[in-house]
Order: C-alpha cells, then structure tokens, then sequence
C-alpha cells in the first residue's frame, strides 16, 4: 500500500483546516506536484490562488516523492493567505491519478476541483465555480477553459483545434455546454461523483512530463469522468468563464512529443471504445472534432496565399497528428486493449 504521509497544516492549524465551510458549494482545490524544476509554475500558481475573488474554501497540495519539493512547498504555504492550505506527501512514484485520488480521500469541500503545478487560475476562478456549481443542481462536473501559457511568440502557430495534444482546451462555444470530459489542468467534480468509492481509475494517467515526452497512457479523466456522468445521471459542463493558462513548455511541440502524444491516444480511444456500449456513442466527441479539423483543413487551404509558412506548418502538424492518433487506435484495437487493463 502507498504509505501517504499529512505534513503539517502549513498555513493554518488542523484545526483552522477542519473548518473548512460545508454550506453549498464549498471549494476544495487539489493540485499534484512532482518536480523541483516546476518551483517557478507552483509559486504562480499558489499566486493566483492567494489572488482569488472569492476564495478558495482548501488548499491541497499533493507532493509526490520529493522532500525537497515538499520543503519548498511548506515554505511558500506558511505564508500563503489561504484558510485550510495544507500539503500531503505521497512516498511513490509520480503518478497524477494516484496523487489526485489522495486529494480526493483528503478533501472536505462539496465540490473537488483539479489543477496543474504548471497552471495560472484566472482571478474569477472560484467565483464562476461557485457560481455555476450553484446555479446548475444537475451538473456533476465542470471542465474549464485552458488557455495556452507559451513559452515563447514563436509558439503560437500551434492549431487550436489540436490544443488537446497540450492539455488545452479546443472548445470555441462562448457559452456552457453538456461535454463528455474535462482535462485536469482545470476540471471539477462535485462530491456525489466520489461516492461509493469512485476514483479516478490509477492503471491509467500519465507518469509527469519531462524533455522526452508524454510517459503513459494517461485517459483516466474520460474514464473517470464517463463512470461519475453514467453512474449519477447527471451531466459535465464545459464552462468557459472558468479559466486558468497553461504553461506549455517548448519540448512539447516538438514533432517526436507531439507523434508519442497522439499514439497514445489512439490506444487510449480504442480501449474505451472496447469498454462502453454502442448505445453510448463514446466517441462522438471525436467525430465532432474530425469535422472542425476538416473545416479548418479548408480554411487553411484558402489562406495560403497570405500565410503560407504557417498554412503549411499547421498541416503538416495535423495530419502527422492523425496519423498517429490512427496508428494508436488501429494497434489498440487491435490487442483489444481494455481500460481496465491499464489499455
């Protein structure tokens, strides 16, 4: 077993962090860290949090096998002016659903929302999240708008309706919609979809990012998100006044990233395509975006005349990313890969 160690309440006593309001719509936040390199993207992060409308009802930090990030994240907490910020140790590799379960088990708030260590929460964050969670009783689940946070100008050719490939998000919808999912950088779930010990499915989910890309299979937020939605009959919003940036990091657009990514996929949807019914229509979401992606084929076409260096760039970029996304779900299909074999 995981042995899962509390440090201290940081910013406030135990008891202070026991107090945490249970009136409707209580926030807790759970963040998972793994890495000394991120030290910059968590202290900006815990910024924004510090700089919130409304604020945040717990904090929780979730460190995974470093005690030295563990110290640095004890530091900045003990003068974060945060009520119930606390940080938890997780002796065990990275792995960012097992460090989200623990924030899970840990929470005190009716609605556990999720964020990167390398994400920026709009200042309105908690407020829209109060807001919607209060005025939609039949929302089980909100996913966020992620935004990119380049690293550089010189990113920005990247295509939008393949920001999924970075953990951003495609919608253009200026208003809520019912969604199949959300992506961790900025996903929510109120505490009904944790009962009878639902979490987030620990053979799936990436194993932390580094220079050579993505590590895993990673899913468990459709997987997760699907059983919560399925089992409680009630619905998962994209929500898009509820924002946070996304650090994306240079490596990531790099074409031997970008090829991992998108296999993974492929694998991850063939699995999941094995697991549901037909009746479920699972990868309607996916067939909805092979008709922005053709749409905007057509669009780009039409715009080489004006831009053709990015015209060029960001169709290269998409059909290398079908491909492979292809490639994966053709093999997975293939090995009948199944989620709960960890694909």
């Amino acid at each position: 077993m995981v042995d899962v160690g509390e440090a201290a309440a940081l910013s406030s006593s135990e008891d202070a962090a026991a107090r945490v309001p249970h009136d409707a719509c209580s926030v807790s936040l759970v963040v998972p860290c793994y890495s000394l390199q991120r030290a910059a993207d968590i202290h900006a992060l815990l910024d924004s949090v510090e700089r919130q409308t409304s604020p945040v009802d717990e904090l929780l930090i979730v460190v995974q096998k470093s005690e030295s990030l563990l110290a640095l994240v004890g530091e900045r907490l003990s003068h974060l002016r945060v009520a119930g910020a606390r940080a938890l140790y997780v002796d065990a590799e990275p792995r960012v659903a097992l460090a989200r379960n623990v924030g899970v088990r840990h929470a005190r708030g009716d609605i556990v929302a999720f964020a990167d260590d390398d994400a920026v929460l709009a200042e309105t964050w908690c407020e829209e999240t109060h807001a919607f969670y209060s005025g939609h009783p039949d929302a089980i689940g909100v996913a966020g708008a992620i935004l990119p946070l380049w690293d550089t100008p010189s990113m920005e050719w990247f295509p939008r309706e393949l920001y999924w490939m970075v953990s951003c998000t495609y919608w253009r919808s200026p208003l809520p919609m019912v969604v199949r999912n959300g992506y961790g950088a900025n996903m929510s779930f109120r505490r009904a979809a944790f009962d009878g010990g639902r979490l987030f499915n620990e053979r799936l989910g990436i194993s932390g990012w580094g220079t050579g890309g993505w590590r895993g299979v990673g899913g468990e937020e459709p997987e997760f998100s699907r059983r919560a939605a399925n089992e409680t009959g009630n619905s998962i919003y994209y929500v898009p006044d509820i924002v946070v940036w996304h650090r994306v990091r240079k490596y990531r657009l790099a074409a031997r990233s970008l090829m991992r990514r998108a296999y993974w996929e492929g694998r991850f949807k063939a699995a999941f395509r094995r697991d549901s019914v037909p009746e479920e229509r699972i990868l309607d979401t996916e067939w909805e975006l092979l008709g922005v992606l053709a749409r905007e084929g057509v669009a780009r076409v039409r715009s080489l005349g004006s831009r053709p260096g990015v015209a060029l760039r960001q169709g290269a970029t998409t059909l290398l990313a079908l491909l492979c996304v292809g490639a994966g779900y053709v093999e997975g299909t293939a090995r009948r890969s199944r989620v709960s074999h960890g694909c």
